[in-house]
């Protein structure tokens, strides 16, 4: 698993969260967000790559409490632009073996 330290969340006026993060290599492949209600998320891009978002800002706990998806933007660095955007569905779980002793 890997720690997504530097993300940001937007909170849009009418629509889902934006996770926004650094791009990856490959394609996401049925990815989703695990969430347990708590102040940490994992992200699974694909079968083999899951991401850990640290510390989410109390503003979007509750909004991702409520969430039933989200959307992904893959940032390129270099280039400062969005190289890939896509929609998640946010899978709400009591408990999450990831993040319950962080």
């Amino acid at each position: 698993m890997e720690h997504e330290y530097d993300y940001n969340v937007i909170i849009t006026a009418e629509g889902p969260l934006v996770f926004v993060i650094k791009t990856r290599d490959g394609e996401p492949n049925n990815p989703f967000i695990l969430y347990d209600g708590g102040e940490h998320a994992t992200f699974y891009r694909s079968e083999h790559e899951t991401v850990l978002f640290d510390y989410l800002n109390e503003k979007v706990i509750p909004l991702l409490q409520e969430a039933e998806k989200a959307i992904i933007f893959e940032i390129d660095d270099d280039l400062q632009e969005v190289v890939k955007d896509y929609e998640v569905y946010v899978k709400h779980v009591k408990k999450n073996a990831f993040t319950d002793d962080l």
